[in-house]
Order: structure tokens, then sequence, then C-alpha cells
């Protein structure tokens, strides 16, 4: 027995999800020129989206797309820092869905790397860190259209 203390241990203070303007939409660089040109008309977001429920959106509302150009961390409170790119875009549907029921149908306008139920999987792994059994295991399908004089 050497004598030592036991470590003593505090509790972890849960951090807060940040609070994100609503009427933003924010999207990783790499898919800024998808933006621009306005072929990037689907995408998806783990958990229920829809509005009241956190981050989520109403159909009809228009919000302001937001590219992300250094990423920031709930977990840790940091937020991101975005680009000076602002698009307006008008959320047409929002559907929550199983992965596992998904059809190529459901990924048209999406981004070249979501096509699939394998390869959405994949992307919301990476950009959130966490599977979608997390979120409720489902998906949030959200579809929109820009709005002109953009």
């Amino acid at each position: 027995m050497t004598g030592a203390k036991p470590a003593v241990t505090s509790p972890v203070a849960a951090v807060q999800p940040l609070d994100l303007p609503r009427d933003e939409m924010a999207f990783r660089a790499g898919y800024e020129s998808l933006l621009v040109d306005k072929s990037l008309t689907t995408v998806f977001r783990p958990g229920d989206r829809r509005w009241p429920k956190w981050r989520g959106y109403r159909p009809g509302e228009i919000v302001t797309a937001r590219v992300i150009a250094k990423c920031g961390s709930d977990a840790l409170g940091i937020p991101p820092v975005f680009t000076d790119q602002r698009t307006r875009i008008q959320i047409l549907t929002i559907d929550v869905l199983d992965p596992g029921r998904l059809t190529a149908d459901d990924f048209s306008g999406s981004s070249p790397d979501v096509h699939d139920q394998t390869s959405l999987r994949a992307h919301l792994l990476d950009i959130y860190g966490e599977p979608l059994e997390a979120r409720g295991g489902v998906v949030t399908r959200i579809r929109f259209a820009y709005v002109d004089g953009q």
C-alpha cells in the first residue's frame, strides 16, 4: 500500500450548445463553389431539425447560407468563423427520415460526396463527430431554393 490519497475529481459542467443565429445555415468551405453556382439544393443534418427543435428551420422561411472559414465547437463553446460569402436561400421542405430508407431520389440536389446511405453516414460522422444514433437515429433533409437577387 502506498498511502497515496485517491485522486479527487470534480463534476464536469455540461457545455451548452452555442446559440447561433436562427436565420443562418452553415456550410463547410468545401461546398462554397456549390453555393456560388447554385447547384446545391439539398442538405442533410443529423437528428430532427424542424423548428422549434435545436437549430431547426421552418418550410418557407428565408435564411442566409454562410460558409465556415474556421470550424467551431459546441462542446468547447467556440463559435465558428465565417467567410464574407452570404447567400439567401428559402427553405422549401424539411423531412425527418430514417437514413436506412433513403432512396437515390432523396439525394437529388445534394453535394457529390453525399449520394447514398453509406456516404451520408460517413459525411455526418465526419462533420458532427458522432453516429446518427446519438441524435435519435434520424436525419433531416432540407431542400431549398436560391432567392432571386443573389
